[in-house]
């Protein structure tokens, strides 16, 4: 997975995540991040475990997750030796105002505990993915076809219907609870289906592509 510096108004990489005394400890590479809707960049995590004997049997017990932002990928955790370990998450900002990317755990010694990494997702411009989008250019590659639609939405199990165009959502999608009242789709067809790519509307920047292989 290709690693993107998600700089605009962003701290410097926590080169040296230094190590604390207290239980398991986590590190992002930024202090926040500010950036306009459909940025995409990756964050660093780091894990520091200071329990010689930790009860959590793997690296996948910890939960990465977050608001008002989409995760594209994760990659493998890295031993780096003396309890460190380390991942970079792959986050396209995806939703208009505040929310974080999140690393948390439970554990039978120390119980909940997590990180926020605050992210602040600014409105779009001329200049802008979302712009492109919004104006009916797909903006990324695309191994088939991509053709769009743009209208009023109303959403079902698994679908939209963006004007008279039903379009179905790949396995592991997720929608917000509250959609723009009009959105642009972009889908590839397959198997008789209309299958989403990418919603955008006012305020918002979904991806489905990566759901798609």
């Amino acid at each position: 997975m290709k690693r993107i510096t998600m700089a605009v108004g962003a701290a410097a990489l926590l080169a040296a995540f230094a190590l604390s005394a207290s239980a398991c400890t986590f590190y992002f590479s930024y202090e926040n991040v500010e950036a306009p809707l459909g940025t995409v960049g990756e964050v660093g995590i780091r894990v520091q475990k200071t329990h010689a004997k930790c009860t959590l049997s793997s690296m996948d017990d910890y939960v990465i997750d977050g608001e008002g932002i989409q995760i594209l990928g994760v990659t493998t955790w890295e031993d780096l030796g003396g309890g460190l370990y380390e991942t970079w998450v792959q986050v396209s900002l995806a939703q208009e105002g505040e929310g974080y990317l999140r690393v948390s755990k439970t554990c039978t010694k120390e119980g909940y505990e997590e990180k926020l990494l605050p992210i602040r997702t600014l409105a779009s411009d001329d200049e802008t993915v979302w712009a492109s989008a919004w104006g009916g250019t797909y903006p990324f590659e695309a191994a088939a076809a991509v053709a769009s639609t743009v209208g009023d939405v109303s959403a079902g199990e698994g679908f939209l219907e963006v004007g008279s165009e039903r379009v179905v959502f790949p396995q592991g999608a997720v929608l917000p609870d509250v959609l723009p009242e009009t959105v642009r789709v972009f889908y590839v067809e397959d198997a008789g289906e209309s299958v989403a790519l990418l919603v955008v509307g006012d305020g918002l920047f979904l991806r489905f592509d990566h759901l798609l292989g």
